[in-house]
């Protein structure tokens, strides 16, 4: 779902909680991972590009030339935004530390 408000909560569409923990026991009873995708750059009500509350970013992949790549800035005041280990961020159980690794190497199995 694009445009999420609230990332701690389940989309009734998807089942209940109870549904999707036994979807993963299952998945990971046959060996399996359950993926559940988070697209950040569809959290306009939460985060802006850096440099860009207002406008448009222009697209730009991961540092192109000398330019570093976008940093996810929170749209509420500081006062609002919960400590978490990755700093002060919107949500108490869900944060971004704007970390990118290069290499992306994923050391478990991969699967198809």
């Amino acid at each position: 779902q694009y445009a999420m408000h609230d990332f701690t909560l389940l989309d009734r569409r998807l089942g209940t909680l109870e549904e999707l923990r036994h979807l993963t026991a299952e998945a990971h009873r046959l060996d399996m991972y359950v993926i559940v995708d988070v697209v950040m750059n569809h959290m306009d009500n939460e985060f802006y590009f850096e440099g860009h509350q207002y406008s448009q970013a222009e697209f730009r992949f991961h540092g192109t030339g000398s330019q570093r790549e976008y940093q996810l800035v929170p749209r509420r005041a500081e006062a609002e935004l919960f400590d978490t280990p990755a700093g002060k961020q919107p949500y108490m159980d869900f944060w971004s530390n704007n970390t990118w690794d290069p290499e992306a190497q994923y050391e478990g199995k991969v699967y198809g």
